[in-house]
């Protein structure tokens, strides 16, 4: 397993230690968790954008959640769920989509991780590609962490939204970035 970064300290002790991180392929059951996490349609139209509708609804939600072109996974530490992040073919570039930390689990290094890894699998299948991501104008904390990790804001592809920037990271960052990923366990493995 690949040992990770440790998370931040509080008063000198780490609140998370981010080893034997893995990430998998999300199951109906932890896509469904994931309904748990929103209490408004504000909160579920920030993460999911449009398409999903409050309150949710089990069979549409997972459906919204597994488009033909869209892989989901999820970023867990033994057996806790921390993060979920989906990786698309959009745009000519390995798109994520609908990042989410855990609330648990914010603020202590997860989001490197869960980008590391889904820039690594979306590598796999387009070596060439630099990445790419929406977010919302609003959400400075995800701004500030993107920017961070290299993605940058730029014209964006597809009809312009007034609310949202279309950030990206080049092919070769990409590469760098993924270096960190975390290991990728298939269904089936322990």
């Amino acid at each position: 397993m690949v040992v990770a970064r440790t998370g931040l300290l509080f008063f000198g002790q780490p609140i998370l230690t981010l080893t034997e991180l893995s990430l998998r392929r999300a199951d109906a059951k932890q896509l469904w968790h994931l309904q748990s996490l929103f209490s408004s349609a504000a909160e579920v139209r920030q993460w999911g954008g449009e398409g999903f509708f409050y309150p949710l609804k089990h069979q549409q939600f997972l459906q919204q959640l597994q488009l033909a072109d869209t892989e989901a996974f999820v970023l867990t530490n033994a057996n806790s769920l921390l993060a979920f992040g989906q990786i698309c073919n959009r745009f000519d570039k390995i798109h994520l989509a609908r990042l989410l930390v855990l609330p648990a689990f914010r603020r202590q290094g997860v989001a490197r991780p869960l980008i590391a890894g889904l820039l690594a699998q979306g590598l796999k299948q387009w070596p060439d590609r630099a990445a790419s991501l929406y977010v919302y104008k609003t959400n400075k904390i995800a701004i500030q962490s993107y920017q961070r990790f290299g993605f940058q804001a730029g014209p964006q592809p597809a009809a312009h939204r007034a609310d949202l920037h279309f950030m990206t990271l080049p092919n070769l960052d990409c590469h760098h970035f993924a270096v960190d990923a975390p290991v990728f366990i298939s269904h089936g493995e322990s």
